[in-house]
């Protein structure tokens, strides 16, 4: 899917570009790292265990209807989109499928039964946009009051605020503010578990997500830190951009503590600076051999 997950998101940006934008393909295993990256979303928040409960309980709904029924036997992508206002949340699941007539609930509507009056119960209000052959986008307002305020969308480095495609990937993350450093762990930790990393290597990869997490943003043209993650059986791959200007070289220097070497150097089996396009990317390659 890789940098597809921000291609189809313009009828959102009307509300300004989303806080935390999660693009992975619609597989039934991907419903856990969606509620994965809630978790983190939920600890930057501060929300209570029940409302954040409420919330992966309804986006879990919206994602199995999109593993079930957007695609028949294929696989396409799905996104999460998700900004926090004052006292409320709003996300977003949308995905790019064969897509419902927004209607009212009948007993042949696609998303139908326990799943939808759950969503409905949950929320306090709940959108179905889309049609045939046009997806489907399914935006879920929750009361959630919690101490994160939406990141806005100004720039820094005097830049267009509003992020370029994330480099290509399984999984792409699209996250700001103070919401970076938990989401982004939350994700890179659940995807690296699911690729068989032992727990010492685990802990390496958290290590890693947190130093990005901690120095990417200055690195990048926007308030948005851009991640595309890959794996297989064994290995991690993060790529990390589109980053500014020798980001990639700052962002490695930045690592360094106390006159150590840069952890970004010492702990990835591979640290390479590419430049698809022209813009800068740091690729970081983890591997557990055992």
């Amino acid at each position: 899917m890789g940098s597809a997950a921000l291609q189809g998101v313009s009828a959102l940006r009307s509300s300004g570009p989303p806080d935390m934008l999660l693009g992975l393909e619609a597989r039934p295993e991907n419903v856990a790292l969606v509620r994965q990256a809630l978790t983190g979303l939920g600890g930057a928040m501060r929300l209570d265990g029940p409302i954040l409960a409420d919330v992966k309980t309804a986006v879990s709904e919206a994602c199995n209807n999109v593993v079930v029924h957007a695609y028949g036997e294929d696989i396409g992508p799905m996104e999460v989109y998700v900004r926090p206002n004052g006292q409320e949340l709003t996300v977003v699941v949308r995905d790019d499928g064969g897509g419902i007539h927004p209607r009212p609930v009948e007993p042949e509507t696609p998303m139908q039964g326990v799943g939808l009056s759950l969503i409905q119960a949950l929320t306090k209000s709940v959108e179905f946009g889309g049609g045939l052959a046009e997806g489907t986008e399914v935006r879920m307002v929750f009361e959630a009051p919690g101490d994160v305020d939406p990141a806005g969308v100004e720039a820094i480095n005097g830049t267009e605020p509003i992020p370029s495609p994330p480099p290509p990937g399984d999984v792409t993350l699209s996250v700001c503010g103070l919401l970076i450093g938990p989401v982004l762990s939350s994700v890179v930790a659940m995807v690296a578990a699911r690729s068989g990393f032992s727990v010492e290597r685990l802990s390496d990869a958290q290590i890693l997500s947190d130093t990005l997490a901690a120095h990417a943003p200055a690195a990048f043209p926007s308030r948005h830190v851009q991640v595309g993650i890959d794996s297989e059986d064994g290995e991690l791959l993060m790529r990390v951009g589109p980053l500014v200007a020798d980001g990639a070289d700052a962002l490695v220097r930045a690592s360094g503590v106390a006159g150590l070497e840069p952890l970004l150097e010492r702990l990835p089996d591979e640290l390479v600076v590419e430049r698809p396009g022209g813009a800068e990317e740091l690729l970081v390659r983890l591997r557990d051999p055992a």
